[in-house]
This record gives structure tokens, sequence and C-alpha cells, in this order.
């Protein structure tokens, strides 16, 4: 069975420096890695407001990544995410059916698009005013 896509956002404590948050991120990286995942690509967004308070907390600094593995992969990094200090929440998505999805949708847009301007119909033409005749 081949990899699938998944992204990984957690919101680590906002007290840490980024330095410490760069680490933190490190340290998730190494988790996700050492289970033979592949890590394609690390967001930092910054420090934002939460929706409500975590762990006593009004912000977080939030960090995305998107990661190529198995399930065995996501398992075991929600694990360690779950006792690693300063990450006050996590989600993992699978996003690879969503991504398929929309490569398919924007294939058959060009195909029938192309078969449209093939025929000659596009939009159609404005209608002419009609000229009004007087009696």
């Amino acid at each position: 069975m081949s990899d699938r896509t998944y992204e990984i956002l957690f919101i680590a404590d906002p007290n840490l420096g980024e330095p410490e948050v760069d680490a933190l991120t490190t340290v998730v990286q190494g988790y996700a890695e050492k289970e033979g995942g592949r890590i394609a690509k690390v967001e930092k967004w910054g420090k934002k407001r939460l929706a409500y308070v975590v762990k006593k907390q009004r912000e977080g600094n939030y960090v995305l990544m998107v990661a190529d593995g198995g399930a065995a992969m996501v398992k075991e990094v929600e694990r360690r995410m779950r006792v690693t200090d300063g990450v006050l929440r996590f989600i993992t998505v699978r996003v690879d059916e969503d991504l398929a999805k929309a490569e398919r949708k924007k294939g058959q847009r060009a195909v029938e698009e192309a078969k449209r301007k093939a025929r000659g119909v596009g939009r159609p033409a404005p209608a002419e005013p009609q000229e009004e005749v007087e009696l």
C-alpha cells in the first residue's frame, strides 16, 4: 500500500521563543521520520489568538506539517505529541483523497472546456435590442 498524505497541525505554547518552537518542530519531524514518514513541507504560521482558552493559554504558535506515511506513523506521532511538553493541541487530517478529487475535477473541467471550444459553443451571444415599432 502506498503512503498517504497527512496534514499535522499543532499549537505550541505561546511562552516558547522562536528557537524553542523551531526545536519542537524538529522533534515532531523526527517522530514522523523515525516511523518511516517523509516531511514534504513545514509552515510556521506564527503566534495567533485561540478561539477559546486551552491549558490556561489564550494564544499559541501554529505549525503545519505535510507528511507522507502510513497509519502507523500517524498513530506514533500523535502518541508522542500527547506527552510532549510545549504542545497544547494537535490535529492530523488525511488530505490525499481530497487532493486527488480536486485534480480529477480540474481535469474534467479542462476536457469539457476543450469540447465546448471545439464545437464553437460558449456563452450565448448577448441578445440584440429589438426596435420598437410604432403604429
